[in-house]
């Protein structure tokens, strides 16, 4: 047995040998996902993005119930964008972003005016520009950071996932215009069922009767700056832009009313049991007291 132990380790090391030589030889389909240009509306949505000459960065996320947001931002220059996703224990086994696609071309080759920018909005097929995608935790918070080899311009689309549900939260470092688009059907503002914090600069319906919710975030110069009085003008490329917190809930047109017949009817349930209460309380009072007058009553004494 000893005789044939050593042509059997030769025999088996050959096959191991040759078996991962086969899946050398054998091709492997490293073909990548190809980007879905119609999951998103490239629309050239640049209300308050100009400041005189200078473009100001503009998101629109069209928020949804079902774990995902689709997020469109039109960028002037920029090299890394920076993602905050929202996680919870739904989302921990999901990519927090995918299906990236970008609509633009390289910052120096490229103006951020409307006619581009509408140009951009057309294209048929995503841009063929290189990216990188990578995630940190600063300050406890994860980031995700698609970053460009150069500086582009023009629209940068993907999706975040997010919990389900009808909460959205966002945190924006200005300067930039962000705007909510809620599904179709339903609305926010109600201050019993829930609303936006802060409020919205501008509210109004697109052609598909979506409610849209505009913010307009420009670094200002603080009041306590503007109280030492020796701030100028120049120092304000030295303020360090503020995030800020930006909180939605969105529910169905009718969610307000069908609020409202559902308290109506618990009222008028609760008016019927304390109406009730009373009745059998006084019954109970009047029987009480007929009893006490009972047992107070001298009996007649009989004649002698």
């Amino acid at each position: 047995m000893k005789r044939y132990f050593f042509p059997m380790l030769c025999v088996l090391s050959l096959v191991i040998f040759a078996g991962g030589c086969i899946d050398d030889l054998v091709p492997v389909d490293d073909e990548t996902t190809q980007p879905e240009l119609s999951a998103y509306e490239f629309e050239t949505f640049l209300t308050n993005s100009y400041d005189g000459d200078t473009f100001i960065p503009t998101h629109t996320f069209y928020l949804s119930r079902n774990g995902s947001t689709r997020v469109v931002s039109i960028i002037e220059n920029e090299t890394v964008i920076d993602i905050i996703p929202l996680e919870d224990l739904s989302t921990s086994q999901n990519d927090p972003v995918t299906n990236i696609v970008v609509l633009g071309g390289l910052a120096n080759q490229t103006n951020a005016t409307q006619e581009v920018f509408t140009d951009l909005s057309i294209m048929d097929e995503a841009s063929d520009i290189n990216y990188t995608i990578s995630d940190d935790v600063i300050s406890g918070q994860k980031h995700v950071f698609i970053t460009f080899e150069e500086p582009i311009t023009g629209f940068v689309a993907y999706t975040m996932s997010t919990p389900p549900g009808q909460d959205f939260i966002y945190i924006t470092t200005p300067p930039s215009v962000v705007r909510f688009v809620l599904p179709e059907g339903y609305t926010t503002g109600n201050s019993l069922i829930g609303k936006v914090k802060p409020s919205p600069d501008e509210v109004y319906y697109d052609e598909m009767g979506r409610e849209n919710l505009v913010w307009t975030n420009e670094v200002t110069t603080s009041s306590f700056l503007s109280m030492l009085g020796n701030f100028s003008p120049e120092d304000e490329e030295d303020i360090e832009p503020v995030p800020k917190l930006i909180t939605a809930k969105f529910y169905t047109e009718n969610a307000p009313r069908d609020l409202s017949i559902a308290v109506g009817i618990l009222g008028l349930i609760a008016l019927l049991v304390y109406s009730r209460y009373r009745h059998e309380k006084k019954r109970l009072e009047n029987i009480r007291k007929n009893i006490e007058d009972q047992v107070t009553v001298p009996k007649k004494k009989g004649k002698d």
